[in-house]
């Protein structure tokens, strides 16, 4: 008996990609010179083509009874983490050698964790979301661990799985007990169910149980207080590349599927939830922005801002509006490429088996590598929101749409904490061009100042002309919200 599926263009970027991944796997197995630039750059063709194939499928709709579906959220975020992911791919081409490491299945993980991420961001069943983040984590937790001759990579790696194995764990038992009292794991079925009267009067103290599991759940994987703790220890562990991977390609994937579970799912409980998001969201960036001042090493500076920014887009999470979810869509490609450049210098900076990541490393970048020194300059005043970049430009959509919906207090320590994030991302600034250091040699980076250049590039642009992206963002949302 065969099981008829309808719609199958749909799982098209997604067979696409898990498919591309065992070639690339295949091809470094059977290439005996090991040249990982080349399975590099197969890997990023491969991406591309899983954006491609994503926009030509756009609309197509959904398929195992409305468990996975293409609409214009899903096709956003298929070409924001592939472009993401080529951005990782790149800056890893120069710097996997750098840091001695010689296991060729880091590029194919690359890719099976971009799977997992597709499946997340386009699943409208909580299973099927779950088995995505499954998917993405377990390559996830082997790259951060990949240096195996490296304690802290191999104390990252440990530290990531055992406590996300805790918070899958919550996850899954949350999604049941949503399940005992829905009887659906289907996105629209559950909001239907929740909205149903007799539900929320029999059985409201399990649902609300079942919720903050979900929530819980997903609150560690978008590093979000008081689940944050894993966080800068494993940036700071895993090798440089996969913590840019991390803070921008899952942070985003992570995103879309909460966006869908608060805004679809659980729409009719929101007004019941939005205190605990006000909350979350408060003491998340200002944890964060405070903890960051006391950093002297820019890889867990970086690791306590990304938990700041976490707080920042929570702010358009708690909002629950048309214009503050296209903020969020809008925010996360811009983070995503501002950080990728911060990260991509870091990487750029290493040497044989030995990364420069204390503040005081880089004395006089300004002089002795002026390029460099001006790409961290532009990724650290966006991330601190300096206009006209994209930095500002997102936080002025997110702060504005929670101004409209009246969440007036909240903006005000959203802008406050702006504010106290300067003071970290200028110290490093002022270590780049107030302070001297004699020359170091370093050998050609050609991908590496590449991907970094092109990161500083978009990041401007996206600040001067963010009309197209912030366009995709908003009819992105409006998909999820009012169906394709």
């Amino acid at each position: 008996m065969t099981l008829p599926i309808a719609n199958i263009e749909v799982l098209y970027p997604l067979m696409f990609a898990c498919a591309w991944g065992l070639l690339v796997l295949t091809v470094e197995m059977f290439s005996l010179s090991r040249r990982f630039v080349g399975i590099g750059w197969l890997s990023a063709l491969g991406l591309a083509a899983v954006a491609g194939i994503s926009l030509s499928g756009q609309g197509a709709g959904e398929v195992f009874a409305g468990a996975v579906a293409l609409d214009a959220f899903s096709v956003y975020f298929y070409v924001l983490l592939s472009v993401l992911a080529i951005f990782a791919v790149f800056l890893s081409m120069d710097y996997v050698p750098l840091a001695g490491i010689i296991h060729g299945e880091f590029y194919p993980l690359i890719l099976f964790a971009v799977a997992g991420l597709l499946v997340m961001v386009s699943a409208t069943d909580l299973i099927v979301m779950f088995l995505g983040l499954e998917t993405m984590s377990m390559a996830v937790y082997v790259l951060a661990g990949i240096r195996k001759d490296e304690l802290r990579s191999n104390e990252a790696a440990l530290k990531y799985f055992l406590l996300g194995a805790f918070a899958s764990a919550l996850l899954l038992y949350g999604i049941a007990l949503i399940y005992a009292i829905t009887g659906s794991t289907v996105l629209g079925s559950v909001a239907n169910a929740i909205a149903s009267t007799d539900y929320l009067a029999a059985d409201s103290l399990v649902l609300m149980l079942g919720v903050g599991m979900l929530l819980a759940g997903f609150a560690f994987k978008i590093a979000a207080v008081p689940f944050h703790l894993w966080t800068p220890d494993v940036y700071e562990g895993a090798p440089t590349t996969v913590s840019a991977f991390m803070a921008t390609a899952v942070k985003a994937g992570a995103f879309a599927a909460l966006l869908r579970i608060v805004l679809v799912a659980l729409a009719p409980v929101m007004p019941d939830l939005s205190w605990l998001m006000w909350v979350l969201a408060a003491s998340t960036m200002t944890m964060g922005n405070f903890v960051a001042l006391r950093q002297t090493n820019v890889k867990r500076m970086l690791a306590y801002s990304s938990i700041a920014h976490t707080g920042y887009l929570l702010v358009g999470v708690t909002a629950a509006t048309a214009e503050a979810g296209a903020a969020v869509l809008y925010y996360l490609a811009a983070y995503g490429v501002m950080n990728i450049g911060a990260f991509g210098v870091l990487a750029a900076l290493t040497r044989r088996r030995h990364a420069l990541q204390e503040i005081s490393d880089f004395a006089g970048l300004g002089q002795n590598r002026p390029v460099l020194a001006l790409v961290m300059s532009i990724c650290m005043l966006s991330l601190m929101g300096m206009p006209p970049l994209a930095g500002f430009v997102g936080k002025f959509y997110l702060f504005t749409a929670a101004l409209e919906a009246g969440y007036t207090v909240l903006v005000v320590i959203a802008v406050l904490n702006s504010v106290v994030s300067a003071a970290y991302y200028l110290g490093v600034l002022r270590a780049m061009y107030f302070q001297s250091a004699d020359a170091e040699e370093y050998s050609p980076r050609p991908y590496l100042n590449f991907a970094v250049t092109a990161a500083a590039a978009v990041t401007v642009a996206l600040g001067l002309a963010p009309s197209p992206v912030m366009g995709a963002a908003s009819r992105a949302f409006s998909s999820i919200i009012l169906g394709p």
